[in-house]
């Protein structure tokens, strides 16, 4: 039975690497029904083939990283996620990022509205500047940008963009980088140390994940594809926080997307609390802290498909959990061009599991891991 789990999760890998432009793909699967694990991958790399320890850039599914974060910080009482966000930035630091006509609304933000990306702050990553350029254009066209920090991302959104609205306003959401880059900062700062240490105290030490860090402190990672050019923006990817720069493997995601929704790491009661579901693009929604993709029946005319919950990455990296099959999933297939590629994947992944017969044993065929 775990042959035939094995086997179609390797067809699938095998048929998204032989789509245009993808050359590396990994995925991990852990099928809750079972206790059962299993991995697949494909593509080389500097000499070695990719699999489930290949390091690789995870873009905004770093986000989860910062929510459970957050979520450890405000367990132990140190944060609210009601907490005013002016409270970690003293001596009007932030003062004036998110301004509409005369009146100053950052003094409303808090913690919640940059979780759940109701802010209304606008992106500092894929926003649109005055002079009408996008900061990711030229990182995704390959010119790295230089090293930029906090001051850099707090002038370009207080001088280069503006507000969407108001903070809380509604069941409005917009997606920002700008939320989740200030969270990194209220994270070392409530922690009181650099943010690599917080996320080793935090996240890693305690769920034992060695491959995991930041893109600034990692000695390699699978270079990111964007159609069939290679990206290499080390200064960028140095410079991103947990808006999207860590480094990770398919295994260690999946080790954290586990934890993260099965109450290892904060309480699994948060997770109600989270789903506070807003639209933002379609066919996904924003909660507080995670995203959440399901297709309209109008798009899956023949069978309901599951809700998948989690995050995933511009890079073709994602970590995401489907609570109605006990499935999780992680892993990368490498290329930016195609955004919804991740998605399409998973759903697949979702019935090459399905089809096969359950319960199935606690140890796969090669390639699969406890």
């Amino acid at each position: 039975m775990t042959a035939t789990a094995q086997t179609a999760l390797e067809a699938l890998v095998a048929r998204q690497a032989s789509a245009r432009d993808v050359t590396e793909v990994v995925l991990c699967a852990h099928i809750g029904a079972s206790g059962t694990t299993l991995c697949a991958a494909t593509g080389q790399w500097r000499g070695r083939p990719v699999d489930a320890q290949t390091p690789f850039f995870t873009a905004s599914a770093a986000k989860l990283f910062a929510t459970a974060m957050i979520m450890r910080l405000r367990q132990s009482g140190r944060i609210g996620l009601d907490d005013r966000v002016q409270r970690f930035f003293p001596g009007g630091e932030i003062d004036g990022l998110h301004r509409i006509g005369d009146t100053d609304h950052t003094p409303a933000i808090t913690l919640r509205h940059l979780l759940s990306h109701t802010s209304g702050l606008p992106d500092y990553f894929e926003g649109r500047r005055r002079n009408g350029t996008r900061f990711a254009e030229a990182l995704l066209a390959g010119h790295d940008s230089g090293p930029y920090g906090l001051a850099e991302v707090l002038a370009w959104t207080r001088e280069e963009m503006r507000p969407h609205f108001v903070p809380g306003a509604g069941r409005r959401a917009h997606y920002s980088d700008t939320n989740f880059y200030l969270l990194g900062e209220v994270i070392s700062r409530a922690c009181g140390k650099p943010l690599p240490d917080a996320l080793s105290d935090l996240v890693t030490g305690p769920l034992g994940l060695r491959h995991t860090t930041f893109a600034a402190a990692a000695t390699e990672a699978l270079p990111m594809r964007n159609g069939g050019a290679l990206l290499h923006i080390p200064q960028a990817m140095a410079s991103m926080p947990v808006d999207g720069g860590v480094v990770s493997t398919a295994s260690d995601m999946l080790v954290f997307t586990r934890a993260f929704f099965d109450g290892s790491l904060f309480p699994a009661t948060y997770l109600d609390e989270m789903a506070d579901w807003r639209r933002i693009f379609f066919p996904m929604r924003a909660g507080v802290g995670m995203l959440q993709f399901r297709l309209p029946r109008l798009l899956s005319p023949l069978r309901r498909m599951p809700e998948l919950r989690g995050h995933s990455g511009i890079s073709g990296a994602f970590a995401f959990h489907c609570p109605e099959r006990r499935i999780t999933l992680a892993g990368t297939v490498n290329q930016i061009a195609d955004r919804s590629r991740p998605y399409r994947f998973m759903l697949k992944a979702l019935d090459a599991l399905r089809d096969c017969s359950l319960p199935l044993p606690k140890r796969g065929l090669s390639g699969s891991m406890q």
